[in-house]
């Protein structure tokens, strides 16, 4: 049954004083809540930017490290320095801690090399480069014959790309304590990981001949 226009009418002021004070009601309330909104949604993308923008930075002080002759170790300290300080987030500041690390190491600074080196595998947000700091440690420790360390921290590698590497690295350090059996052992899973994929097959294939049977 429809209606009658007064009906409808007073239905709809109704209706609308209902709502006018649903908003007395919690006018304050939804206002907060909009602001909330707002606030957090502008501060997204001003963090989005922000974070763009950083890493674009960090990202230029990487390249001109790595561009720097690697015996200009001073200032190669100070641009991964500034990486560290302001731009820990990204992944420069651990690939930019690894590069000095060949530095110090070709300076014979292996303590040094071994501190940035454990900075970057601590910091690293990036699985792939925290495998290659770990992997970069172990090879200076045995290089310094602290064979325990270098078998602790080549154990630590997880990475599915580095695994050849660390069975490699792990028959290198088996050799250093003469256990030729283990030896062995890891080898074989750095050539079975290698083969008809790398060169360095040829090397594995080498180191296990000259183990012998």
């Amino acid at each position: 049954m429809a209606l009658d226009p007064d009906q409808e009418r007073i239905e709809k002021e109704i209706k609308m004083d209902k709502i006018q004070n649903l908003w007395n009601t919690y006018r304050k309330k939804i206002l907060i809540i909009i602001s909330i909104i707002s606030v957090a949604f502008i501060g997204f993308e001003f963090n989005q930017s922000s974070v763009r923008q950083g890493s674009e930075e960090a990202s230029q002080i990487y390249q001109e490290i790595i561009m720097k002759d690697i015996n200009d170790i001073e200032v190669i300290k100070e641009g991964v320095a500034r990486l560290k300080d302001n731009y820990s987030d990204t992944p420069y500041a651990s690939r930019g801690s690894i590069y000095l690390s060949r530095s110090l190491v070709h300076k014979k600074m292996n303590d040094e090399a071994i501190s940035e080196l454990i900075w970057a595998a601590d910091n690293a947000n990036e699985k792939s480069i925290q495998s290659l700091a770990l992997y970069t440690l172990s090879n200076i420790y045995l290089i310094s014959k602290n064979i325990e360390e270098a078998m602790v921290v080549a154990n630590k590698i997880s990475t599915p790309g580095y695994i050849g590497l660390k069975n490699d690295l792990l028959g290198d350090i088996y050799m250093a304590t003469n256990d030729k059996v283990k030896a062995r052992i890891s080898y074989d899973a750095a050539l079975n990981f290698y083969q008809n994929k790398s060169e360095l097959a040829k090397v594995i294939q080498t180191k296990l001949d000259a183990i012998g049977k």
